[in-house]
């Protein structure tokens, strides 16, 4: 059961899940998505992690973000775990474009999605409290990006209401730098509301596998 689901009478709500995986991955020196590192006793690629988080405890249909080259293989890593799409397209980008590029297949879900969840393949270890947590928070205060925050530092996975990222998708399709700074921009100009913080007891949220001694 969703536990994002709305209470009778306040609407509808519909999450979805983008799960990104179209770096080219320079510092780990492997695609990340297939990369099987940490120290997961069940050797899993850090996509199948991912998706097996929200599989267990968010009931939202899965966009995998990738590439030509990886989506045959992204897609056998997840062919049982039932509502998971793999939508491929050229390398390279950083988040601000995947998101853009990943808006035009979420605003095709029928029922129509309301939020999305962007979370990178290489952060496996986010805990399912965790997102029981801003699971509750979003569910609280639903036209707030909410982002969780360990030791300061601010962390994956990012809930945006589905109006922010189809205001911003067109911006990021042709924006040169991170979506943190895409965001960031269009708070300073009124836009978009400040993302609600989240402080978690989580290491999970900010641990990611970016490079071959990364090993958790």
């Amino acid at each position: 059961m969703n536990p994002l689901a709305a209470e009778p009478g306040r609407g509808t709500r519909r999450d979805a899940v983008v799960i990104l995986c179209r770096g080219q991955s320079r510092r780990l020196g492997r695609p990340k998505a297939l990369a099987r590192i940490g120290t997961d006793p069940r050797a899993r690629a850090l996509l199948r992690r991912v998706a097996e988080l929200y599989a267990g405890c968010l009931d939202a249909p899965v966009i995998v973000m990738t590439t030509d080259d990886l989506r045959q293989a992204c897609a056998a890593l997840v062919a049982d775990l039932g509502a998971v799409t793999v939508v491929s397209g050229p390398a390279g980008g950083d988040t601000a474009l995947t998101l853009g590029l990943a808006w035009d297949h979420v605003r095709r879900l029928d029922p129509p999605c309301t939020h999305v969840w962007a979370h990178p393949v290489d952060l496996p270890c986010v805990n399912p409290r965790t997102i029981a947590q801003l699971a509750a928070v979003s569910g609280g205060s639903p036209l707030a990006v909410v982002r969780p925050v360990w030791g300061g530092r601010p962390g994956h996975p990012v809930i945006l209401p589905a109006p922010v990222l189809e205001s911003l998708a067109p911006g990021a399709l042709a924006w040169p730098g991170p979506w943190r700074d895409l965001l960031e921009r269009a708070c300073a100009e009124g836009r978009v509301a400040p993302p609600r913080a989240v402080a978690v007891a989580d290491p999970g949220v900010v641990l990611d596998h970016d490079c071959a001694g990364d090993e958790f």
